[in-house]
């Protein structure tokens, strides 16, 4: 049974099972939902429908595992979309690995930096997209660059919505390979900015650390959403306990 917070149908998936299908080369795609997503996407019936298409809805933030754990006994877990990334980086010794988003010194020094924790980890391509919307890029000369680079996996740091929309278009295109995500990944690999310590993690706070670092930028986006999500989330509790069908608006 589906189950959604407002309209994203959250997948209850666990980190291993996506591993896996990553390896079988099975062409998902996965987006790493949070609060902003959400919000926005219930605002957004084309973005909602972007967002539903891809293979996976991880809980990249912890309130999109509230209506999970609501209608559960079972505890279930945020799913960090860079925890995802994590576990490969520091074993994975057999995928081949394309990195799209950022600028080229952030790829470079991402990919000096992955090399550093695994030194057997394949990157078989990095390119920095131009900076223009995506109706504008060629996606079949893009495409063309991944398949021909043998990829398995595609890590897309676009940022959000602009990753989510560039994976559905290029699906097609890349038959047999995966796709994520990676917002603010490469940042955080490249040592450009600082990953929230893990205690901060766990606590679900770590909003409030990136939060710190870029004020400026997220301030509005976080105080906004977060006001908008907590109304939107009561009101689905009221009509609809069990989680089971999307929210009207």
């Amino acid at each position: 049974m589906p189950i959604y917070c407002l309209n994203i149908s959250v997948s209850t998936n666990s980190k291993e099972e996506i591993i896996d299908d990553i390896y079988n080369k099975k062409n998902i795609s996965i987006a790493g939902c949070n609060v902003n997503t959400a919000v926005r996407s219930y605002f957004n019936k084309n973005l909602n429908s972007i967002i539903n298409s891809h293979d996976y809805r991880i809980p990249d933030g912890y309130p999109l595992t509230w209506p999970i754990n609501l209608t559960s006994k079972k505890k279930f877990e945020r799913l960090a979309g860079a925890d995802i990334f994590d576990t490969l980086v520091e074993n994975d010794k057999i995928l081949k690995h394309f990195f799209i988003g950022g600028t080229l010194e952030v790829l470079d020094k991402m990919s000096e930096n992955i090399h550093k924790i695994n030194n057997d980890f394949q990157i078989c391509g990095l390119f920095s997209p131009p900076f223009s919307p995506i109706d504008e890029w060629n996606l079949n000369k893009i495409a063309k660059l991944i398949v021909d680079s043998k990829a398995d996996m595609v890590w897309v740091g676009l940022g959000f919505p602009k990753q989510e929309i560039f994976m559905q278009k290029i699906k097609p295109l890349i038959p047999g390979v995966s796709m994520y995500g990676a917002g603010a990944i490469f940042q955080w690999t490249a040592g450009e900015i600082k990953r929230a310590p893990k205690a901060w993690q766990s606590s679900g706070f770590e909003w409030l650390w990136r939060l710190f670092q870029d004020p400026k930028r997220l301030w509005k986006r976080y105080f906004q959403d977060n006001t908008i999500f907590i109304f939107l989330f009561l009101y689905q509790l009221i009509k609809n306990p069990k989680f089971d069908r999307p929210l009207k608006n």
